[in-house]
């Protein structure tokens, strides 16, 4: 690579994973979060992040404007790396009066599966769960080159950003790939797993076969297999953010202690239907989308979306 554009990639970390918000973070809130929607409004701000997104998400909603529709993508991008700093700076009676919370999570010390998505912007909700006292793993894929920033100083805003997960009350994560004795050894200790299945199946694991968007879609069952067989109880959450005021929005679902594995994975994928229903363009995986939607609709197209 040329040096201009190792120069150029740096650069952009530096503004975007560290000076930008940090400067916003400091700030009174809707001064910041107004800074952050007008950002939004630079189409060559997350070029790279957005145009992908943009380009499959557009042919599973049909009706939606491109650009609300990128802006709202945006938006959410330069919102995360900002909640990495709000999380330490702000104490818990500012993120008390920021938080809309719909529904009450398990009890203190109860080992359960907390199942969330790739969508909206959740870093802060480790703080809630270390609130009401629940000691929680994070199920991750090891990250790799270009997943928070396009240089190399993405790495330590990476180094950063665990270190603050750990500080506001995560346990740490548990990577993919071999990681089921420690899940079962997390929850034998009284620990909770949270993770995201929205994600493409892997070769010959186990899916379940759901309508999302009025479309087929296929997602990976094992976690909520193994929480089965724990015995463990499920709960469904997915962190929002309104874009108009920059206030979050925190929903919870709580399943039957009795739930088998379809009755988990049906209501998981109406979570998620909801949620791209209601701000399609907050979803982060829709890069990846056409290795989870079939192309076969079941139903009619989704409603026009904002």
């Amino acid at each position: 690579m040329k040096l201009s554009n190792r120069v150029r990639r740096a650069a952009a970390d530096l503004l975007f994973l560290f000076v930008l918000p940090g400067l916003v973070a400091l700030l009174p809130w809707p001064l910041g979060f107004a800074l952050l929607k007008r950002c939004a409004r630079v189409d060559l701000l997350h070029r790279s992040s957005v145009a992908p997104a943009w380009s499959v998400a557009r042919r599973y909603l049909p009706e939606a404007d491109e650009t609300a529709w990128k802006r709202r993508h945006r938006l959410l991008r330069l919102v995360e790396p900002v909640d990495s700093y709000l999380t330490l700076l702000r104490n818990r009676t500012w993120w008390r009066r920021r938080i809309v919370c719909d529904g009450t999570w398990p009890a203190a010390g109860t080992p359960a599966l907390l199942l969330t998505f790739h969508w909206g912007a959740g870093h802060w909700v480790w703080s809630q769960l270390r609130l009401h006292g629940i000691d929680a793993h994070f199920l991750a894929r090891r990250p790799g080159p270009g997943d928070l920033g396009v240089g190399r100083l993405s790495v330590l805003y990476g180094r950063f950003r665990g270190w603050a997960l750990r500080r506001i009350g995560s346990a740490g994560p548990l990577f993919l790939g071999g990681s089921v004795p420690q899940i079962e050894a997390a929850f034998a200790e009284g620990r909770s797993i949270v993770g995201m299945l929205d994600l493409p199946p892997r070769p010959e694991r186990s899916t379940f076969r759901a309508s999302v968007l009025g479309r087929p879609v296929r997602l990976p069952s094992g976690l909520a297999e193994l929480a089965v067989r724990s015995g463990v109880p499920v709960v469904i959450f997915s962190c929002g953010l309104d874009p108009d005021t920059g206030m979050r929005s925190l929903r919870i679902e709580t399943l039957p202690a009795d739930a088998d594995v379809a009755q988990i994975m049906s209501r998981y994928a109406a979570h998620l239907d909801r949620c791209l229903r209601e701000q399609p363009a907050y979803w982060q995986m829709w890069s990846a989308a056409d290795a989870m939607f079939d192309s076969t609709p079941l139903q009619a197209s989704p409603p026009a979306v904002r």
